[in-house]
Order: C-alpha cells, then structure tokens, then sequence
C-alpha cells in the first residue's frame, strides 16, 4: 500500500497531479489518496504516515516550507515533492531535502514524466531488505535500514540498531561471526571501519579526522588498516546514491 497526498490550495491542480499518477504504468489500487487544500489541514494530519507528498510552496497562512518542516519531524524517509507556480527555491527549502521541483507552468509531457520518476522512486524506498539473525535458537528478522553498525563478540557478533520511527536504539546478539555477518551484508553497504566492527553507510551522517557519525550520534573511529577500503567504498555509495535520487 502506498499513502499519496497531494496538498493544494488549487483543487484543479490537485485533481490533476492525481489522474497523471494514475496513468503512469505502475499504477494499481495499492495507491491510495490523500487531497488537501492548504497547509493547515495538511499539517493537522501529519500522523498519517504518507510514502509521497505533494506540497504547493504558495498557500495561505501555512506555506509549504512551514508545512514540509512539520512533516519531516515525524518522516525522515518519505519522498517530498514541492510544487511551484514562479517562486525559486530558498535555501531553507533544501533543509527539508525535496525530491523534486515540479514547475506548473511544465507541459504535460514533461510532467508525466517527472511523475513517473517519483512514483519509481516512492516504490524503490518503500522495498526493504531484511536479514535473519539466529540467536540461541530463536530468529529475529531485522532491517538493514536500521542497522547502524555491527561488532565483534567472542561468540558471534552485536547488532546495534536505531529506529528512526520511534527514535529509539537496540541491541540484538547474533550468533553468526563477524565476518560470516560481513560477507552476507556487504554488497548492501556496509565496510569495516575497524577489525571489531562494520559500519552501514546509509547510517553516517558525517566523517571529521577519521570519526564517523551515524545517525544515533554515536562515534567510531576508523582504523589506518581499514582507512584506505572504507573511504573508497563509501565514496562508491555516495556516487550510487547520487544516482538513485537524480
């Protein structure tokens, strides 16, 4: 199921973007609508959590930048498309990390376009990818989204994990050895910063004098061993994901 909203002080404008999703080739009746004719009903229900959001930059007393900000305080992941008669995008509005720009004055081929790009682009975020960790017999199955990084243990290996949802971190044991862990997660972004420990790059949020950040504010350092490999398969993920969000 994927949650759209589309907010709009123009309810022709709204009407529109709605048919041109429904004509791109990937839709089915797992999309699901939501229409809203100004910042402030939008804002009222930001408790709905919505994969793809319209947002006009030009409404009434809550415009769409104040609308974008209330939003990404409760969703951090959820693909964000401003909308825009004439007005050229502020540096604030960069603070919200938009997918896209839609120009109304685009023609229709354009626009179809630009749509299909995001709808592909709300269907990829939407996958996810889980792994299975075996712990005294039980499985927990675990998202690598939330997988922030993974160390050594004298009989396995820690899990540590940061729900963004929930803002909450936790800590799942594995009986698999770092390395037998590393080799079943590397082709999806994680490295070896340290011997004790690999590191998923979804998670960093900033790399100062071989620290890194991840999103929980925790801290590690990178050793001079792995310096060299890490930075250069970080560098990798950077250009991928520079790809994947164009």
């Amino acid at each position: 199921m994927y949650k759209i909203a589309i907010c709009d002080d123009d309810c022709q404008y709204v009407k529109y973007l709605e048919n041109l999703i429904k004509r791109t080739p990937v839709y089915s009746d797992s999309f699901i609508f939501y229409r809203y004719y100004s910042g402030e009903e939008f804002s009222e229900n930001l408790s709905l959590d919505f994969d793809l959001v319209f947002l006009d930059m030009q409404m009434g007393y809550v415009d769409g930048i104040t609308a974008a900000l209330n939003f990404r305080k409760y969703h951090e992941e959820s693909i964000l498309v401003f909308c825009t008669g004439v007005q050229l995008p502020k540096p604030e509005f960069f603070d919200v990390q938009p997918f896209r720009y839609l120009m109304k004055s685009y023609s229709e081929e354009k626009l179809k376009k630009e749509i299909e790009t995001i709808i592909s682009k709300m269907i990829d975020n939407k996958k996810e990818i889980f792994i299975i960790v075996p712990n005294d017999g039980k499985m927990n199955k675990i998202s690598i989204n939330e997988i922030t990084y993974i160390s050594n243990l004298k009989r396995g290996c820690l899990i540590h994990g940061f729900s963004k949802k929930n803002n909450q971190c936790y800590e799942i044991t594995s009986n698999k050895k770092l390395a037998e862990t590393y080799e079943e997660l590397k082709n999806n972004f994680f490295e070896y910063a340290h011997n004790s420990y690999i590191v998923n790059f979804r998670m960093i949020i900033g790399i100062k004098r071989d620290v890194i950040t991840l999103e929980d504010l925790t801290n590690l350092n990178i050793s001079r061993s792995k310096k060299s490999v890490f930075h250069s398969r970080f560098t990798e993920y950077l250009g991928e994901k520079y790809k994947r969000d164009r």
